[in-house]
């Protein structure tokens, strides 16, 4: 932590404080009025009148004596000593008593809030539905009519629908590559590269070990052992409790530094089969009621960090499907015992219909795990306020708490300034990069 000098913006008028004015605006308030006739009458000593003057001016008004700043660390009236060249300015005890100097605000240390990074695992789904042709979709929205022209200009042939994984993929790239900085990431395929189309166990294999181990600066590993985004060889079942079970072993296995924070994103495009309690092969393609009791165990581990799960579905439909369950039912079940569901009365995990939307829910979601609130260890020093530099950009002023959805900037959380909210584009940069400065200034001017 390194110190720096907080710079005052204050200007003291181009007085010259050392001259002393012999009258003015309250100083003849403090003691005997001068060049009266009663502050000297009958007495030819001078050094006596000083010392008069000196024990009226300031001994009677209470204040704690100092001979340096160390003396007034913890005096009422302010932290700095008052010295002679200062007396015109501290006039209300004089030189050798505790002052607040607003041209002073004094040496402090800067703070470089550093972002925990929190382990997150990614566990993505990848059954056969995500690269199937049949289930292709309007990825980016260009073709509502489903027309094969593009809605804006029907001069231009609509971009051709793509796999779910393409689009899963995509957003992967964009998350990972974006946060491989602020967020230690791995990733859990489900199945595994070694499932396929088949009824029985060989659909529904998962690793135990997590294809990507929970690690920083973990992009790139993760983008080469996930199938690449034109891959249409994808095959298996939906084996989500046993890619959430592998993910939650390899969390628990972490040692966790202070304040930081396990977490698993679910990614699925329907309900969870390939129950490990299968009585048999065809028993393997019911839905898996396995699934929400782990995830709502991870989330309230006894003696241990608890693992939320926050459930990404990829175009869920709200009905019934042939294994006569209703997979949007479902997620909201394991979207609320993951601790974490979303604020809406009706979806509590984030449904996507498109490649947009995913990138949405996956952006919402990081948002939630890493945290713009920043405490200010000690306090604002007195007199000053935190100024916060970031990627070449200073936010100095702070703005209303109320506005920090819609602006830029910082605020104050309450009134006792020992935490801050990093707001808009200021906590999206903090978000990325991990770290932020932040020095004082002076507040009070001169």
């Amino acid at each position: 932590m390194s110190l720096v000098f907080a710079a005052c913006s204050g200007d003291d008028g181009g007085t010259d404080a050392s001259a002393g004015p012999t009258s003015g605006p309250g100083i003849g308030s403090i003691g005997p009025s001068a060049g009266t006739d009663s502050s000297t009458s009958g007495d030819d000593d001078d050094d006596d009148d000083d010392d008069a003057t000196a024990s009226t001016t300031n001994g009677n008004m209470g204040g704690t004596p100092c001979s340096s700043d160390d003396d007034c660390a913890d005096a009422a009236e302010g932290p700095h000593c008052c010295t002679e060249d200062k007396a015109v300015a501290c006039f209300m005890h004089g030189p050798g008593f505790c002052w607040t100097d607003p041209d002073i605000c004094g040496e402090y240390d800067s703070q470089t809030p550093v972002l925990v990074p929190p382990n997150v695992m990614l566990v993505l789904d990848k059954s056969g539905s995500m690269f199937n042709p049949d289930n292709f979709w309007d990825h980016d929205l260009d073709d509502m009519d489903d027309d094969g022209f593009n809605d804006m200009d029907p001069m231009m042939m609509a971009t051709e629908k793509q796999s779910r994984w393409k689009s899963l993929h995509g957003v992967v790239n964009q998350i990972v590559s974006t946060f491989n900085e602020s967020m230690n990431l791995g990733a859990q395929l489900f199945p595994s590269k070694d499932g396929v189309a088949v009824l029985g166990p060989q659909a529904c294999v998962v690793n135990d070990e997590p294809e990507a181990a929970v690690a920083p600066g973990n992009a790139m590993t993760i983008l080469s052992v996930i199938p690449p985004p034109g891959d249409l060889s994808g095959a298996g079942g939906t084996p989500a409790e046993k890619g959430i079970t592998s993910a939650v072993n390899h969390l628990n296995g972490l040692e966790l530094v202070e304040n930081q924070e396990n977490y698993v994103i679910l990614i699925t495009d329907g309900a969870a089969n390939c129950s490990v309690s299968a009585m048999d092969d065809a028993a393997l393609l019911d839905y898996d009621e396995n699934l929400v009791p782990t995830i709502a165990a991870a989330a309230a581990q006894p003696g241990q960090a608890s693992i939320k799960t926050y459930v990404v579905g990829v175009d869920i439909k709200d009905e019934v499907d042939a294994n006569n369950i209703n997979p949007f039912q479902v997620l909201n079940d394991a979207a609320i015992a993951g601790g974490v569901p979303k604020e809406d009365p009706v979806e509590k995990f984030y449904n996507a219909t498109n490649q947009i939307e995913l990138q949405e829910a996956l952006d919402g979601i990081i948002g939630d795990v890493l945290d713009c609130t920043i405490p200010i260890e000690g306090g604002v020093p007195p007199n000053t306020q935190p100024v916060l530099e970031i990627d070449n950009m200073t936010y100095e002023d702070p703005i209303d708490f109320a506005d920090c959805d819609t602006m830029d900037g910082w605020a104050f959380t309450d009134d006792s300034m020992t935490e801050i909210e990093l707001c808009g584009a200021l906590c999206s940069s903090y978000q990325v990069l991990g770290q932020l400065e932040m020095t004082f200034k002076c507040a009070v001017q001169g």
